[in-house]
C-alpha cells in the first residue's frame, strides 16, 4: 500500500512567497544534459533486471530547481531489453523521496522504470506536489524530462509508438495526472496513459476548502489564474487535445481527507465525472478507507492497472474511451458523487479490449471489445449484470481522420447492430453497444 502523507503541510514563510514572482519563469539557466548522470555499469543486478543510481548535479542550475541542492534519480531496466522498450515514470508519495531511490526492479508497466524526486524530499516547505515550485515554475516536470532525455539517448529508444506511462501513489498519483497537463514538450505528447493510486489530483478544488494544503503554491488569484488553469483538469479536459486523448486509470478512496473539496466532497469522484462528461478514456475503482486504495471486505480490483493482458494503450493506434456503461456502480454521475449513499464503486470495470487487433488506418477504426462481469464485491456493492450497454468514442486516432461535422457509419459484431454518428470537434460516439459477459471479443467498426 502507498505510504500515507504524514509530514505536516508547512507553509512557506510569507516573506519568501512575496519575494517571488507568482507566475513567471524566474530561471536564468537553461537545460544542461551534462548535469544528468548515471553509471555505465549497473549499481546492482538481479536475475532479469539492472539498477542504476544516478545524480542530478543541478545545485548551480536554477532551470531544474531554485534551492541550490543536487537531486538523486535512478532507473531500473529489464535484462535484456526488448526491441521497443517502454519507459514507466514512477513518482513517489509524500515522504518517499529518499527511500524511493533505493534498489528496485522495473514495474510490469514498463521495461525501464525511472524515478526522480519532488523537492519535498529535502523539506516539506519545498513540496511541489509533482506540479510546480513556489514561483510557479514546473520544476518537477523539467527533472522528469531530463531523465527521459538521458534514457532515450543512452538506449536509442523511440517512444513514438508505445509511448511512456506515468504512475505513482498518493502525491505521486497527483503527479501522474498533473504531468499529463504540464510535462515539458516534447514528452507530454508521448504519454500513453496515466496510472494512479490514492492520487491527490484536483488542487484547485481542494484548495477551495483548505488553501493551506497548497501553501507551497502561489495563491489561486486572478493574477495566477492562467497558472492554476494549466493544471486544473476541469479546465484542460474541455479543450486540451492531449488531455482529451489520454487514458486515465485510478484506484482510490472516496473519503480520502487529502482529496476532499468544499463540504468534504470527493474531488476524485468529480474527476471521474469529468472523464465521463468529456468522453475521455478511463477506468476507476474506489473504496471508503481514508488515504488508501484497499479496504478489508471489499473485492474490487486495482483499476490503476489493466484488467487483461490483452489490454494496452499506445500512441500508434486509437484506443476506445468507454462511457455510460450500465455495468458501472453507481450507474449515473449524480449518484456517483453521493458519497453517503454510494461510498464505494467502480467505473468501466470488466470492459477490456484486444490491443493487438485494434485497426486504425485511413479507412476505418476497429475495436475488439469484451465484458467480464465481477461478483461478490462486498460491502453493499452489487454483482455486475450479465448484460450491459456502453458508449464508445475513439480517442487519439493515428491514421483515421476525424472531420468535424462529418457523419460516420458504425457497425457492431459484423452488422448485428449498425448506426451513424456525427463528428463534433474531436469526438464521435457510438451509443448503446451491447456487451454480454462470457462472450469473446466482438468488434466495433467506425468507417465512412
Amino acid at each position: 500500500m502507498p505510504k500515507p502523507i504524514r509530514s505536516p503541510l508547512v507553509a512557506l514563510p510569507l516573506a519568501l512567497l512575496l519575494s517571488q514572482p507568482l507566475y513567471a519563469d524566474v530561471t536564468t539557466d537553461g537545460p544542461d544534459p551534462s548535469l544528468i548522470a548515471a553509471p555505465q555499469q549497473a549499481t546492482q543486478t538481479g536475475d532479469w533486471w539492472k539498477f542504476y543510481s544516478g545524480t542530478m548535479d543541478i545545485d548551480a542550475n536554477d532551470y531544474y530547481d531554485p534551492h541550490n541542492v543536487d537531486f538523486k534519480w535512478a532507473y531500473a531496466r529489464r535484462e535484456p531489453l526488448p526491441p521497443d522498450p517502454r519507459i514507466f515514470v514512477h513518482m513517489h508519495g509524500s515522504g518517499g523521496g529518499e527511500g524511493w531511490m533505493q534498489v528496485f526492479g522495473p514495474s510490469p508497466q514498463g521495461d525501464i522504470e525511472v524515478r526522480t524526486q519532488d523537492a519535498e524530499a529535502f523539506s516539506p516547505r519545498w513540496r511541489e506536489w509533482w506540479t510546480i515550485g513556489a514561483d510557479g515554475t514546473p520544476y518537477p516536470g523539467r527533472r522528469i524530462a531530463a531523465s527521459l532525455d538521458f534514457l532515450t539517448q543512452r538506449y536509442g529508444i523511440d517512444v513514438s509508438k508505445r509511448g511512456i506511462v506515468l504512475g505513482g501513489p498518493s502525491m505521486g498519483g497527483a503527479g501522474s495526472v498533473a504531468q499529463t497537463m504540464i510535462l515539458p514538450a516534447p514528452w507530454r505528447e508521448y504519454i500513453a496513459y496515466s496510472s494512479a493510486l490514492s492520487g491527490v489530483i484536483m488542487p484547485r478544488q481542494i484548495a477551495a476548502r483548505d488553501p493551506e494544503q497548497y501553501s507551497t503554491f502561489p495563491p489561486d488569484t486572478l493574477a495566477n489564474k492562467a497558472l492554476w488553469d494549466s493544471f486544473d483538469f476541469a479546465v484542460q479536459s474541455q479543450t486540451d487535445p492531449i488531455v482529451r486523448g489520454m487514458h486515465y486509470r485510478h484506484t482510490f478512496s472516496s473519503n480520502d481527507p487529502f482529496s476532499a473539496g468544499v463540504n468534504r466532497a470527493s474531488t476524485l469522484l468529480l474527476f471521474v465525472n469529468l472523464v465521463e462528461e468529456q468522453k475521455i478514456g478511463g477506468a476507476f475503482s474506489w473504496v471508503q478507507e481514508g488515504h488508501s486504495y484497499y479496504e478489508d471486505g471489499v473485492n474490487l480490483p486495482n483499476m490503476s492497472v489493466f484488467e487483461s493482458p490483452e489490454q494496452d494503450v499506445t500512441l500508434d493506434r486509437a484506443h476506445p474511451a468507454i462511457t455510460r456503461s450500465t455495468g458501472n456502480f453507481p450507474p449515473r454521475a449524480a449518484q456517483r458523487t453521493n458519497q453517503k449513499k454510494y461510498p464505494r464503486g467502480h467505473y468501466n470495470m470488466g470492459i477490456t479490449w484486444d490491443h493487438a487487433n485494434i485497426l486504425d488506418d485511413d479507412t476505418q477504426i476497429v475495436f475488439p471489445l469484451k465484458y467480464t462481469r465481477r461478483v461478490n464485491l462486498g460491502k453493499g456493492i452489487p454483482d455486475q449484470p450479465e448484460k450491459i450497454t456502453v458508449s464508445v468514442t475513439p480517442r487519439r486516432a493515428r491514421n483515421f481522420e476525424l472531420r468535424d461535422g462529418e457523419t460516420l457509419k458504425w457497425s457492431w459484431d459484423n452488422g448485428a447492430l449498425t448506426g451513424v454518428a456525427t463528428v463534433t470537434g474531436d469526438t464521435v460516439t457510438a451509443d448503446g453497444i451491447p456487451l454480454v459477459s462470457g462472450d469473446g471479443y466482438r468488434t466495433l467498426r467506425f468507417y465512412r
